[in-house]
């Protein structure tokens, strides 16, 4: 007598199958592919809009002015000296010759130009330019409607769905 526990053998299926034929089962295996598909779901455009306006200001007016002053030396010196800046003042020396027992050369005097900075400050209207970014979806009746947004949110949250919840303009 077989084993009940034991699986028959393909020769034992067929010579001991009760009834007249018998009957053989396919085996079959699935298989799942994932895949993706464009589609268009709608269109948007972006258009930037200047705005022009004008905005006040506050400018500084920076005018320098020179104040000259003469100063006596009356020192003897040995060379030419070319005009030099002492802090903010601009130092021309001025030369003459003297006859004494020889020549020498005398520094008479000196030309002295302080420099003296005044700031004015006045206000002043000049125009500036805003750029603005304008999203628009494509409706099915063919019209551009603005997407509204608020700072920082992407435009694909404002999807068709989103947008016909909006009232329209």
């Amino acid at each position: 007598m077989p084993d009940p526990n034991r699986p028959p053998a393909p020769d034992d299926r067929v010579a001991t199958a009760p009834g007249p034929r018998a009957v053989v089962v396919p085996v079959v295996a699935e298989r799942v592919e994932v895949g993706s598909e464009s589609t268009p779901a709608g269109t948007v455009r972006v258009r930037i809009e200047v705005e022009e306006g004008r905005e006040r200001v506050d400018l500084a007016d920076v005018r320098e002015e020179y104040q000259p002053s003469v100063h006596a030396i009356g020192r003897p010196v040995d060379a030419r000296r070319d005009a030099y800046l002492d802090g903010d003042d601009v130092v021309i020396p001025v030369y003459e010759e003297r006859v004494v027992v020889e020549r020498r050369l005398f520094l008479k005097e000196e030309i002295r130009l302080r420099r003296a900075r005044h700031v004015f400050h006045h206000e002043q209207d000049v125009p500036v330019r805003r750029e603005r970014a304008v999203f628009e979806r494509l409706h099915a009746d063919g019209s551009w409607r603005e997407v509204p947004l608020s700072p920082g949110a992407p435009v694909a949250e404002h999807s068709e769905a989103h947008s016909s919840a909006v009232a329209p303009e």
